[in-house]
């Protein structure tokens, strides 16, 4: 399948696909142990990628949506997620709250909060969403700043984080939300990795975290009020999410392919047909997510609209990826001495990220000429 990269694209991926099947890959198994992979993400420090979305002029590469060259962003997370969907994972987290950071922080600000990721490789975390039950984050107007008290959850590299991305927060100032960034060693900050216990992405530490009464100066203010959702953040968020979907979606298909070849029992032609499924299925909601993210700078609105359209055909595929590798390899292949078991069990978890059924909806709201939410998770 031509996907139309350009030359440096395709340089591009054949340097992630190394890295990935001489490092990353090798190590997987290690790192599912619900512990940050630390090696995999010195390995993109030194390739710098960590620096993937920030602009060019600030000694970043111009990547993400935007940047310069948008989809080399998603390919390097979707060729990750082909050796550990979890160090794909916190790659895309990092970069999508750097990209948010270098298109709403003053440049003070930017070279304060991105100085730990430039020298040491910290990572940054997006802490947005908040337990169910928990009194919503709230934050109070003091001199000089704000007190902010209350729980985010699923806060994907907080414990590798020197400065942290904390969002949707109600104030008694503003009558939208605030973002803001906060140290991790601010007083009545608590970072809890232990309560990371899932039964896929266990490398992908996301840990809650608790601000009781914590002081943030006005000056880490991030943005304006309500300029998360406004500018649809949220819904920029799905393309890598979907990036990530494909890249395992893609592994678990080769894998099952070298795994029916070596068994000699390709010439079934129930197995042809499975296969003849999977590699139509995979490539078209490959072509529609990169033509999504090549559309975003001309046409936002379509792009985000798009980005749905793949999310859900990403997902369809991934569930008729591990149905039917299941089907033609047999139950053994789902031991726990082969990847196919830990991919199946990324998957199952990651996908529910946002409920299925939204993305169609929304695309399908589009098409209707009914009102839609492209933010909308639930």
């Amino acid at each position: 399948m031509n996907f139309g990269f350009t030359p440096e694209q395709h340089e591009l991926v054949d340097r992630v696909n190394r890295l990935v099947h001489e490092r990353i890959a090798p190590r997987a198994a290690r790192h599912d142990q619900y512990e940050v992979p630390l090696e995999d993400i010195d390995d993109l420090f030194r390739e710098g990628w960590l620096l993937a979305n920030l602009d060019k002029k600030r000694g970043g590469l111009g990547y993400g949506l935007h940047g310069d060259d948008p989809l080399s962003f998603f390919l390097i997370d979707e060729h990750l997620a082909y050796g550990n969907p979890s160090t794909a994972h916190c790659f895309q987290v990092h970069n999508n709250a750097l990209m948010m950071i270098d298109a709403m922080a003053t440049e003070e600000q930017i070279q304060r909060w991105i100085e730990p990721t430039v020298k040491r490789g910290a990572l940054i975390p997006g802490a947005g969403a908040e337990p169910y039950g928990s009194p919503p984050t709230a934050a109070k107007r003091v001199k000089g700043g704000y007190l902010v008290s209350g729980t985010k959850h699923y806060a994907t590299n907080a414990s590798s984080a020197e400065w942290l991305w904390i969002g949707r927060v109600a104030s008694d100032s503003h009558a939208k939300p605030i973002m803001f960034m906060i140290h991790r060693d601010t007083p009545g900050l608590r970072i809890d990795a232990d309560i990371w216990r899932p039964t896929g992405m266990r490398a992908c530490v996301s840990p809650w975290i608790y601000l009781a009464d914590c002081f943030v100066p006005a000056e880490n203010l991030l943005g304006k009020p309500g300029q998360f959702l406004g500018e649809n953040w949220m819904g920029k968020i799905n393309f890598a999410f979907t990036a990530n979907y494909l890249g395992s979606a893609r592994a678990m298909y080769d894998w099952a392919l070298h795994y029916v070849r070596q068994r000699r029992s390709g010439d079934d032609s129930y197995r042809q047909l499975r296969f003849g499924e999977l590699k139509s299925m995979i490539d078209a909601a490959r072509l529609i997510l990169y033509n999504a993210v090549k559309m975003f700078q001309d046409d936002a609105d379509g792009a985000m609209i798009a980005a749905h359209e793949a999310k859900w055909m990403a997902k369809e595929t991934l569930q008729k990826v591990m149905w039917s590798a299941a089907e033609v390899c047999g139950s053994t292949a789902l031991f726990r001495k082969y990847p196919l078991e830990r991919f199946y069990r990324d998957m199952h978890l990651h996908m529910m990220h946002g409920r299925h059924d939204i993305a169609a909806q929304i695309v399908g709201a589009s098409e209707l000429g009914e009102p839609y939410d492209v933010n909308r998770t639930h």
